[in-house]
């Protein structure tokens, strides 16, 4: 979808969610399916779960991270140490 400036908006990916449970609530109430109300309403907590299980694991990754940076022996920061001494090193020799 795009806005009146012509730009694409934020947000589009909930359609096949929304579609599922217009779907499945209309079923019910027209008494077409027997469902609990349960697995009727099941596309919302399932792309929930889905949600936070992204933000779980992502989180995980960047705690991962942040806690071999604090370790200041660890091969990553002493990597990244070297690839700034050479850079500088490099610089000083053009300069």
């Amino acid at each position: 979808m795009t806005n009146k400036n012509g730009r694409k908006r934020a947000g589009g990916g909930s359609g096949l969610t929304s579609l599922l449970l217009l779907i499945f609530i209309i079923l019910k109430l027209t008494h077409v399916i027997d469902w609990s109300w349960l697995w009727v309403l099941s596309p919302l907590w399932i792309a929930a779960s889905l949600g936070v299980l992204f933000f779980l694991i992502i989180g995980s990754i960047l705690l991962t991270a942040v806690i071999g940076l604090a370790n200041s022996s660890s091969r990553t920061i002493v990597e990244v140490k070297g690839w700034f001494r050479k850079k500088d090193q490099e610089e000083s020799k053009i300069d």
